[in-house]
């Protein structure tokens, strides 16, 4: 196929869907210097997103990625703000198709508020609190999944309205797996609103704006993550099978092996498994980190047994 006759896509993601040169001018990107080393993730082609585009028979117009941002927020770099779905588009040209994967900042962070009483990088400038006035990000606050439903769906209504000809994917978020673990790590309910939570109000978003979905979560899959939540380029590998196997079911995308989602999970056992029933993870010694330097990683080995 001619290159003029792929069809464009962009992206709007967080630090997950960032490399270095590959997003706008003055976006935090998470791949970068030794950080590409470390998750193997050493050149575009090997992200999550530039894999899914060219199985999917396109080429990227935009990647519209902010490391560290929320899709709820008062104004840029939040998805929910003009300047993020602005730079979807490129010039006079629009996208056809818009990947949307998003969200797992807001649930680490259990909302806007307590992202910018933080002093996060990622906030709105407006927002932001003085070094006097930051505090520790603990319990969410009540009505946190709300906010972040409203701020979702408001920032498809305007990804809809800027480009009302390219068809919208929104994917769902999936746990992670500390890089070189037999068992789960994922904290289902980091800051006590589960994620599961999150991944219905994305769905129930996608509908009520006539967007495509990309349900990673229903695979039941762990991806490879450095961290926990970077994937590493295996992780990667697994993200692009997920989502050309979802899209290219669902439409008329150029098809793919029916292997690939086979081979990306050869060698790993990474079935997700929600063994905890505690309410959060706020103060129990399993939790790697609860605070405002937040990791989406339970230790309690006993999860190694299931």
């Amino acid at each position: 196929m001619e290159a003029s006759n792929k069809p464009l896509f962009s992206i709007m993601g967080d630090s997950i869907s960032t490399y270095a040169g590959c997003n706008p001018e003055g976006y935090d990107v998470f791949y970068e210097g030794e950080r590409r080393a470390a998750t193997g993730v050493c050149s575009a082609s090997d992200t999550w997103w530039a894999r899914m585009v060219d199985l999917l028979g396109g080429r990227l117009l935009s990647n519209a990625s902010f490391s560290g941002s929320m899709v709820e927020g008062a104004g840029f770099p939040a998805g929910d703000s003009q300047e993020r779905v602005e730079a979807l588009g490129n010039g006079d040209l629009a996208p056809d198709a818009i990947v949307v994967f998003m969200g797992i900042n807001d649930y680490g962070w259990g909302g806007a508020k307590a992202q910018a009483a933080a002093g996060a990088r990622a906030v709105p400038e407006q927002s932001r609190r003085k070094e006097s006035e930051r505090r520790v990000a603990g319990r969410a606050e009540e009505g946190a999944i709300k906010g972040f439903a409203k701020a979702y769906s408001s920032m498809l209504l305007r990804i809809r309205e800027r480009y009302p000809e390219a068809d919208v994917w929104c994917c769902t978020l999936c746990p992670g797996r500390v890089a070189g673990k037999n068992a789960p790590t994922f904290a289902w309910r980091l800051r006590g609103v589960p994620l599961e939570s999150y991944n219905d109000a994305i769905r129930s978003a996608a509908v009520e704006h006539g967007c495509g979905l990309v349900d990673f979560a229903a695979y039941g899959l762990d991806y490879d993550a450095i961290d926990g939540t970077h994937p590493t380029k295996a992780g990667m590998r697994q993200l692009a099978a997920m989502a050309v196997d979802s899209i290219s079911s669902q439409c008329g995308f150029a098809s793919c092996e029916v292997s690939l989602l086979e081979d990306a999970y050869d060698g790993f056992s990474l079935r997700s498994r929600n063994w905890c029933e505690k309410n959060d993870c706020i103060g129990c010694a399993c939790a790697k980190a609860t605070g405002n330097a937040w990791y989406l990683v339970c230790e309690n080995e006993e999860g190694s047994s299931l």
